[in-house]
Parts: C-alpha cells; sequence; structure tokens
C-alpha cells in the first residue's frame, strides 16, 4: 500500500542536553528535538518464526533501534513501529518510517521499527484472520526480545509505546486488548492451513518469561480492531487516532477492509473513539477530513500534524505525576517552614522559593525553608522522573508573620504583684507565677499566699510561634512591730515581735537609742518613772511599722549601790571580778543584749569570769542571790 519512497528528514537543529543533570529540572526533553543527531543500529535479530506457507523455511525476524546520539540517559521510553501493507507487503524502511523514528528519537524517545511475517490466501477468510494473527505474535517477540534486553538498550519497560500504519496498528490493538482467551478459532487450525499457531507469546523466542509488560499507549494511524467490546476499562490503554474520513481500504467506521468481503469486518477510528469514551478511557480522535487511506504519502505536511498531536499527547502519560505540596500555610519570622511532595523512586525535584528565604535541608521530595522576611512567599517544585521528563511545576503559598515578642513589667504592693503586659506581635498570653498558679489574662493580678521570691514566667503566642519572659520577684508582707517586756527593778528586757524583720530599732524613751538584726534586748533605766517605748521593725523590702508601749520603773526603796556583799567590777578586756563579803552562794549569768545566756554557774565566794569566748560588744552581768537580783552592763573591746 505504500509506494512512494521520501528522504528521510534528519533532526532539527536544537539546544544540547545532558540527561540526568538534577540541577536541571526544565528539561524540555520529549517536549521539544533537543538531541542534534539520532543513532541508528540496524538489523538486529529478535526472532525466528514460520512464516505463511505450508513449505516455507522459518523466517528470521530483525529490528531497527533508533536513539538519541549522545545520550546519558539510563532508561528511556520505547516506541515500537510496525509498518502496515495489508499483511501482504512492506518493511521495516518504507517511506515515512525512517522520519518518524528520527523524529521521536530527537524527541528524546528510543524507537524500534520491526520485522513481521506477511503473507496470507486472498481467497480465504481463514487465512487473512491468521496473517494477523501472525502480526501480532511477532510484535510480542520484538516486545519481548527489547524487554529482555532492556538494560543494554536503556529501556524502560513501564513505558512501552505501539504504533504503525494500518495493518501495524491492527496488530497493536490485538496485542493490547485481546489476549489467548480471545484467538480466533482459525489460529488453532483452518482447512487450508492446518497447523496449531499456538498461544500469542508461543512464536519467535522464549525471552522476557514468554510475556510483555501492559503498553502505555497506542498512537494509531489507519489501523481498525475485529471487535469495540474487546475494548474494556480494566484493560485501558490511552490511545490517540488518526485517519481519513474517505478511507476506503480501512474502513473509517465499520465496514470491509479494502472493501473485500474476504476479510473480517472491523471498526475503524471512530467507532474506537466512541467506544472507549464511553468505557472510560483517554483517547483522542484527529480526523484527516476529506483524505483517505495512507494520506501523507500524498499530503506529507499531514506528518507535521500527526507527530505534533502525538508529541503532546504522549507527554502526560510518561512524565511525572507530582502530587500537590503540602506544607505550613503560615510561619513566623525566622522559624522553619517543611514543605514535602509524595517521593516517587527514581526521581529527583527542584526546588525555588518565590522571596527572602533559604532552604536549609533539602531531602530531595522534603525541603526545610527559614523565611527571612513577613508577608506572603511560595515554593514550587518540578520533578523530574527516572526518563528525564520533566512533571508539571507545583506551587505553595505561606505567609509569614512576625514572631512575638514577650515582655512585662510590675509593681510589688506587699504580697500583691501587679503586671503590665509589654508584648508584641501576640495574641494569647500564658502565665505562670511561680507559685502553681496561671492564667491567660493580659494584665494579670496575683496575690501570694506568703511571702518568697518568685519566678514570673510569661509565653507570648500568635498561634504558629512563641517567645518567652521571665523575672524573678521578691515579695514579703510589712512586719508586725509588737512589744511585750518584763521589768526587774531598774532593769527592762524587751521582746519584738520575729515576723519578717530584718532590722529592729529601739528607742526607750530615757534617750537612749539602738539599732540591732535580734528581736529581744536589755536596758536598763537609771531613775524611775514612766517611759515611752517604741520599736520601729523593717523588712528586706523597705517596709516599716511601729509599736509604741509605756514602761514605769519605779525605784523607791531600791539602792543603787551593789547588792550587800558583792562588789563587781568590769574590764575592757570582758573580764569581771566578784567580791562576795560573806560566803553565801550564788547564781551567775552572762548574757547578749538578747537576753541570750552565754555563761551559767553557781558558785560561793570571790570569782572572775572569763571572756576568751566573748566576742566585742555589750554584754550583761547577772547575779542572783536569795529574792535579789544584781544586773551590770560591761563592754568587751575589740
Amino acid at each position: 500500500m505504500k509506494g512512494i519512497l521520501r528522504l528521510v528528514i534528519t533532526g532539527f537543529l536544537c539546544w544540547p542536553f545532558v540527561a540526568g543533570a538534577q540541577a536541571n529540572c526544565a528539561t524540555q526533553r520529549y517536549i521539544d528535538t533537543v538531541f542534534h543527531s539520532v543513532k541508528i543500529d540496524t538489523g538486529i535479530y529478535f526472532g525466528t518464526a514460520t512464516p505463511y506457507g505450508l513449505l516455507a523455511q522459518p523466517q528470521d525476524l530483525y529490528l531497527d533501534f533508533y536513539q538519541p546520539a549522545g545520550d546519558t540517559a539510563l532508561l528511556r521510553p520505547l516506541i515500537i513501529y510496525q509498518f502496515g501493507g495489508g499483511f501482504v507487503i512492506g518493511w521495516r524502511e518504507e517511506p515515512d518510517i525512517p522520519q518518524f523514528c528520527n523524529y521521536f528519537a530527537q524527541l528524546g524517545y528510543a524507537v524500534a521499527t520491526i520485522d513481521y511475517r506477511i503473507g496470507l490466501d486472498p481467497l480465504d477468510t481463514n487465512s487473512t484472520v491468521r496473517a494477523y494473527y501472525r502480526g501480532v505474535q511477532d510484535e510480542r517477540a520484538a516486545i519481548r526480545y527489547l524487554c529482555q534486553h532492556a538494560q543494554q538498550y536503556r529501556i524502560d519497560t513501564s513505558r512501552i509505546i505501539l504504533t504503525g500504519t494500518s495493518a501495524g496498528c491492527f496488530c497493536a490493538f490485538g496485542n493490547t486488548y485481546t489476549d489467548d482467551s480471545d484467538r480466533p478459532a482459525s489460529t488453532y487450525g483452518s482447512t487450508l492451513e492446518p497447523t496449531d499457531m499456538g498461544c500469542m507469546d508461543c512464536s519467535g523466542n522464549n525471552d522476557y518469561g514468554r510475556r510483555i509488560p501492559k503498553i502505555k499507549a497506542i498512537v494509531n494511524m489507519w489501523g481498525a480492531i475485529f471487535d469495540t467490546s474487546f475494548i474494556q476499562l480494566w484493560k485501558a490503554v490511552p490511545t490517540i487516532s488518526f485517519q481519513g474520513d474517505q478511507d476506503v481500504l480501512v474502513p473509517y467506521t465499520y465496514g470491509y477492509p479494502f472493501q473485500l468481503p474476504v476479510f473480517p469486518k472491523v471498526y475503524g477510528a471512530l467507532p474506537i473513539h466512541y467506544r472507549m469514551d464511553n468505557v472510560g478511557i483517554l483517547n483522542e480522535l484527529h480526523p484527516l477530513v476529506g483524505y483517505g487511506h495512507e494520506p501523507e504519502l500524498l499530503a506529507p505536511q499531514l506528518n507535521d500534524t500527526i507527530y505534533n498531536y502525538s508529541r503532546k499527547f504522549l507527554y502526560p502519560l510518561i512524565r511525572p505525576n507530582t502530587s500537590a505540596i503540602t506544607g505550613d500555610t503560615e510561619v513566623c519570622l525566622k522559624s522553619n517552614a517543611h514543605y514535602s511532595v509524595v517521593n516517587t523512586p527514581g526521581s529527583w525535584y527542584c526546588w525555588q522559593l518565590n522571596g527572602n528565604g533559604s532552604i536549609i535541608q533539602n531531602t530531595g521530595n522534603a525541603i526545610t525553608v527559614t523565611w527571612n522576611d513577613t508577608g506572603t512567599v511560595s515554593v514550587s517544585v518540578t520533578e523530574q522522573n527516572n526518563i528525564d521528563a520533566s512533571g508539571v511545576t507545583q506551587s505553595f503559598q505561606t505567609r509569614v508573620i512576625a514572631r512575638p515578642h514577650a515582655s512585662f513589667g510590675y509593681n510589688i504592693n506587699q504580697l500583691e504583684v501587679a503586671t503590665w503586659n509589654m508584648s508584641a506581635e501576640a495574641s494569647s498570653y500564658d502565665w505562670s507565677f511561680g507559685n502553681g498558679d496561671t492564667t491567660s489574662c493580659v494584665n494579670p493580678i496575683e496575690n501570694y499566699p506568703s511571702g518568697g521570691t518568685y519566678t514570673i514566667t510569661l509565653i507570648a503566642a500568635n498561634g504558629f510561634c512563641a517567645d518567652t519572659f521571665a523575672n524573678s520577684v521578691t515579695i514579703d508582707s510589712c512586719p508586725v512591730a509588737g512589744i511585750t517586756y518584763t521589768l526587774n527593778n531598774r532593769n527592762a528586757f524587751f521582746y519584738g515581735d520575729t515576723t519578717n524583720t530584718l532590722q529592729y530599732s529601739w528607742n526607750f524613751g530615757d534617750g537612749d537609742s539602738i539599732s540591732i538584726s535580734t528581736p529581744n534586748i536589755f536596758h536598763q533605766y537609771a531613775q524611775s518613772g514612766t517611759y515611752t517605748v517604741v520599736l520601729t521593725v523593717k523588712n528586706q523590702l523597705g517596709c516599716v511599722t511601729s509599736d509604741t508601749t509605756q514602761v514605769t520603773i519605779n525605784t523607791t526603796g531600791i539602792s543603787n549601790e551593789p547588792l550587800t556583799g558583792f562588789l563587781v567590777n568590769c574590764d575592757l578586756n570582758g573580764r569581771c571580778r566578784i567580791a562576795a563579803n560573806n560566803n553565801s552562794t550564788y547564781l551567775l549569768q552572762v548574757m547578749d543584749l538578747t537576753g541570750r545566756v552565754l555563761y551559767n554557774t553557781v558558785t560561793t565566794g570571790d570569782f572572775i569570769t572569763e571572756s576568751a569566748n566573748l566576742s566585742a560588744g555589750v554584754y550583761l552581768l547577772r547575779i542572783y542571790a536569795g529574792q535579789t537580783t544584781l544586773v551590770r552592763k560591761f563592754v568587751k573591746a575589740d
């Protein structure tokens, strides 16, 4: 059916492409002719099979393999081209086949054009069916061979595309939508050809486990199928079809090939299109209006139409189907944002940032980004799969918001702490007061049950990130200035309240005063009278309170002389000599001004106290003799 030879069109000029370069995910491979030239290996043997004719000798089958010159890709999709000719004529290098193969090889595909057995009895319907079945078997043998040697030819066996013209596409549909259970009865033997032809994978070779992988797509150029009911969704193979609507050799709709009843009726491109639409199989039909069979031979411009539509149809089937990006829709300034797509083994991913940020971690299908400016930013990713096809670029937007800044001030009033919030860029606040209490108020007031040092912590957040600020506060209630006392003649022992007091300041009302850090003190009045005693106390926070009491000293009948029989003299070294003019027994005590007894003994007669254990200061010497008491102050100098 093809008799017009044309020159092979060589590759178009294009820019060079190096497959596998991970820095370039925006490759134009398979979209444009990115390779300058094509390497062709001819006459590759792939099998031997019994041809038509009872006395014919086994026929060796060959293929030619086209690939981009200088290609470094580890895997390429494979297009297998089967020539047309009504199963009676044709060869793998007939006109237009080299042009087609060169064009798609320059796009980046691997392309094979194959032999298959031809010949039939034009008067025997069974013979025409058997001729079709030989074409199916031989195409499967070629597929098996190429899959068996996929590593050598760098073929991706999951992306095999069948094409051809006329009879070649009859075989493409047979290989895709029928199996051994659909074998025509005549293939088991007929009257004129009694030989059983065997299963679909029982001819040519035993490669690839006598099976073929699922076909990825069909580029149908004026082919047909015996029965559209073979087309089922579970066998779905995307198909693009081209056929002249005036084709009389292979019907565009339904009828006999060549308009000869010796051939079984077949369904052309239009009913194939309808059937695929009805069952939900991706397909396109491009009717060549006004053209008949093999229209490109007389109208070469149609090749551009076929190539361009086929290129655009096939690319979405072989490129990666990149998932949508998932990630952080909002993130704080200088915080880490995470983005990812579903990982596909063998793919790599090119990420780009639209905004002021840095990729701080990249694991291929996932990245971590730190954004340096507020506002709306975005990331995009382009996936390149194991055959160097680029997917659709996916994009994802993120709103970068300012980080919160936590801060507060406070005011202390005894056990109450009032805070005022000075945080910025925050929408929520979490306070803890160091005593187990918490709140989410903006400006809380905390009343502590007792004094002490507490750490107040504020966490200011905006829903995405937070900042923490802490401060220690020391609180206490004002001290109690309560005075109690005991009197012994002119001797008064005063006692102050011990509630959280740092300093005790005493004014005894006789012109004498003292400030000490302990609550108790002794004072000796010189003469009778009523005295106003004032105690002023202060805690460590500077809170001051006072108490006042009246003390009446009555010295009537009390001699200012020492007790009868005792004479006391103390020196600046802190030693006191007691001279007793009688041999009575008495109690001798040395105390500090708080009333604490430092020395205690019972003795008779004269006595000298020791001062070695006394530090510099003022002390009291007390003598108990019968019902009377003698008290004297003495000083130990430095």
